[in-house]
């Protein structure tokens, strides 16, 4: 396998605060990477309100990082203690160390980082008369929650985020396409998809739709061919430098 990028140019779109990590790594093996976060993460609160006595709750579910990162702050700012009786199953190792960074334990985190592959974990299978924390981003997928009712689980979801379209210099954007600064552009998540379309204006569409773009599922790539993109890299959220690497080595 490559040991260096090559100078690859690659647009991150991964929210601001999630972004940097990502981008030195790339930038370590030799690559080029320009940053345009086309979400923007807004804490929602509110949820705190409608809180069960978590001395009660059996399971906790996190379908993302934000997910981890804006309960537990907003836990914080309510000096809400979290128990450690509780059963926390993260989407994926990305949730899992976010987990980390709250000293909270992680019970099981299933091997691929989707909703499927966590409703198909063992301990999920008969939740009958089990409480559950369901923690997500406001909107996106219903199919954790519906198949856990479905099963029987009482089931508490909480929306603890949003995201909403960013600020973007419409200069900056427009020289992206316009100079051709990339090569390859990365895309985490359906609206990360949807928002990057909106941020640049219709003439440059044609040129998204001609970029090779790398999506960490399947559910991903469905979404981003819908929308035109011809080139289309599937990667595992935990394997995209490997990713590049490959297609370093195949171009």
């Amino acid at each position: 396998m490559n040991t260096t990028l090559q100078g690859l140019r690659i647009l991150n779109t991964r929210p601001k605060e999630q972004a940097q990590d990502l981008s030195n790594t790339i930038q370590a093996i030799g690559g080029t990477v320009l940053e345009l976060p086309t979400l923007e993460i807004q804490a929602t609160p509110t949820w705190l309100g409608t809180l069960p006595d978590l001395n009660t709750i059996h399971y906790a579910i996190f379908v993302s990082a934000n997910a981890v990162a804006q309960c537990f702050i907003q836990l914080k700012i309510a000096n809400i203690s979290w128990p450690t009786t509780i059963k926390v199953i993260p989407i994926g190792q990305g949730s899992a160390a976010a987990l980390k960074k709250f000293n909270v334990s992680v019970y099981e985190t299933p091997e691929i980082p989707d909703s499927e592959h966590l409703l198909a974990m063992q301990s999920l299978q008969q939740p009958q008369q089990q409480n559950i924390l369901l923690f997500k981003g406001k909107g996106g997928r219903t199919l954790i929650a519906e198949t856990l009712l479905e099963r029987g689980a009482s089931l508490f979801t909480f929306e603890v985020y949003q995201r909403v379209m960013p600020k973007i210099n419409p200069q900056f954007v427009k020289s992206i396409w316009h100079d051709d600064l990339v090569d390859i552009i990365l895309l985490t998540s359906e609206q990360s998809i949807h928002h990057l379309f909106a941020l640049f204006e219709d003439d440059a569409h044609e040129w998204l739709r001609s970029k090779t773009c790398l999506v960490i599922s399947e559910r991903l790539a469905q979404v981003a061919s819908t929308l035109g993109i011809k080139n289309i890299i599937r990667s595992h959220p935990d394997r995209m430098i490997n990713a590049l690497f490959d297609y370093v080595t195949k171009d």
